[in-house]
């Protein structure tokens, strides 16, 4: 039985991904996925200055003097209207009816609101003054032709894609989601809600899922596999048509538990112990379904839920984040004060659930449960996890650890 570090056995597991080849999908459908392309303005935004409320355009010097008391009357020469392909001209000494976002007509430089007139059609009473701009969104104010507006590596949601929709593209260019199948394996597990007497509810690969739609990936949450050797195999091979990635949690320690075994029949898997605390045996391999099949890359994770759920945080993310093309794949860490002493082993890396409180700049961590025993209960409460060195054995209460942020 192999011994890695935690560094060498998440270059491992990142080893065994490939960056998703980009494809063009249409728009709408590229909600979640990485963006391949900058995405940039092919025109000046907008293209021609605009109105930015309901109101009339006019020369802002013909209206200087206007006021409540001292209207100034002016012939409403058009509606300016939003099927003109350019901006039509401005008559001097009028004014044009204009709706906000539509083209300010050429010669005109204010748009005096609606609410400063009396809202007239033939003629209009001009309550208030202007000046030159007013309510005026200018060429190019938001963007300048070739400017880049999403950059290459951005994750795309519902603001990128309305901007892409507004420049008018139909498709983009982005690497796909992977997809990541995620079972469980254990005699003892049972679907939450089961009526079967004992058992343990399968909590893990609930976290799991959400964890990999988090990092960025599509999760099939298939559940607890069948414990005998056929069922299991059958089980995943039936899963390698949809999967990008395979997670599996628990099987790995006892003798009696088949999914090492089908795992090395359907490809390869190099089970290790992992200097990570809290978890001991960790696994990932290849697996497919013929010899023309490259293989699938399968991590295996500890079977106790808090060790699974660390576990895929330290080393699965990483890999479905650069599988799915972004371009940091490690969560914000923060240097935080730790509320109590933690020992801990030479060459190991601990990690400790911990929640995170005060002001930006007093930020403090509690240690949440036990450092040495973390529990699904402790995780829930966290709201980041302390990462001890392998090279430190004690973090005296004060000092600072690096914790990495649930929610970065």
């Amino acid at each position: 039985m192999s011994r890695r570090s935690l560094a060498e056995h998440t270059e491992a597991v990142v080893a065994r991904g490939e960056r998703m080849g980009a494809i063009a999908v249409l728009t709408p459908d590229a909600a979640g996925a990485m963006l391949a392309e900058d995405l940039r303005a092919e025109g000046p935004l907008p293209p021609v200055a605009t109105a930015t409320c309901d109101g009339y355009a006019v020369v802002a010097d013909e209206v200087g003097d206007a006021s409540e008391a001292s209207p100034v009357t002016l012939q409403v020469s058009h509606d300016v209207s939003w099927k003109s392909r350019s901006p039509g001209r401005h008559i001097a000494g009028t004014a044009a009816r204009i709706a906000s976002g539509a083209p300010l007509p050429r010669g005109a430089d204010a748009v005096v609101p609606a609410e400063a007139t009396d809202g007239g059609i033939a003629k209009v009473a001009i309550q208030a003054a202007s000046h030159a701009g007013a309510n005026v969104l200018s060429e190019g104010a938001e963007a300048a032709a070739g400017q880049v507006l999403v950059s290459a590596g951005t994750r795309l949601g519902a603001q990128q894609l309305a901007l892409a929709a507004m420049l008018g593209r139909r498709r983009v260019s982005v690497y796909p989601t992977p997809r990541v199948v995620i079972v469980a394996a254990g005699a003892e597990l049972t679907e939450p809600g089961s009526r079967s007497r004992g058992g343990v509810p399968e909590s893990t690969t609930h976290a799991l899922a959400i964890m990999a739609q988090e990092a960025g990936a599509q999760a099939y949450r298939v559940g607890v596999l069948p414990h005998d050797r056929i069922g299991m195999r059958t089980a995943i091979e039936d899963q390698l048509v949809r999967a990008d990635v395979v997670v599996t949690t628990g099987g790995l320690s006892g003798q009696e538990d088949p999914l090492r075994a089908v795992l090395e029949e359907l490809g390869s898997c190099d089970v290790a112990q992992v200097a990570l605390m809290p978890g001991r045996w960790h696994g990932v391999g290849a697996i497919s379904l013929g010899e023309a099949d490259q293989g699938t890359p399968v991590v295996a994770l500890p079977g106790d839920p808090a060790a699974a759920i660390i576990a895929f945080e330290m080393y699965v993310r990483p890999l479905l984040r650069m599988m799915s093309g972004h371009a940091e794949t490690a969560r914000r860490s923060l240097d935080v004060p730790i509320d109590r002493d933690i020992e801990s082993s030479e060459g190991v890396v601990h990690c400790v659930p911990v929640a995170i409180s005060g002001p930006r700049d007093q930020v403090s961590a509690t240690v949440v449960g036990d450092p040495w025993h973390p529990s699904l209960v402790a995780l829930a409460q966290a709201d980041a996890l302390a990462v001890v060195p392998d090279h430190v054995t004690h973090v005296g209460a004060g000092q600072t650890v690096p914790c990495l942020m649930w929610n970065s």
